[in-house]
């Protein structure tokens, strides 16, 4: 597996430190922050070639933060992948996500297998 960097923007304490050790122990690297508006920041300056990113988050939703990409002209949105992971699993939480430009929609509780497996392949779309 290619290593990549990878930004997590999760406000959970426990589930960013999981995430973020498990990346780690692969070889990725890997950043955290706790709230959107920091995140965006992130995503502007450490350029990830993922981001894993929670929908309500303090600051900035992830729905904000997916919008924001999308509107900022210095910053190609496309050469970013977002993967959502949230505890809203409404339908219209997840077509909202994927029409923002999220790649793929992990609901929470989840698990870790299966959180890799789906990160595996949207980095390697």
């Amino acid at each position: 597996m290619s290593k990549h960097k990878i930004l997590v923007i999760e406000d959970e304490e426990m589930t960013a430190r999981l995430i973020t050790y498990r990346l780690k122990s692969l070889g990725h690297e890997v950043q955290h922050e706790k709230d959107g508006v920091k995140g965006f920041q992130t995503i502007k300056e450490f350029r990830p070639d993922l981001v894993v990113l929670d929908i309500m988050l303090p600051g900035l939703s992830g729905f904000e933060i997916l919008q924001k990409l999308q509107d900022d002209e210095s910053f190609d949105s496309d050469s970013i992948k977002v993967l959502m992971l949230s505890s809203k699993k409404r339908a219209e939480d997840v077509s909202r996500g994927f029409n923002l430009g999220a790649m793929e929609y992990v609901p929470k509780p989840f698990k870790m297998d299966e959180f890799l497996l789906r990160l595996n392949r949207v980095l390697n779309q």
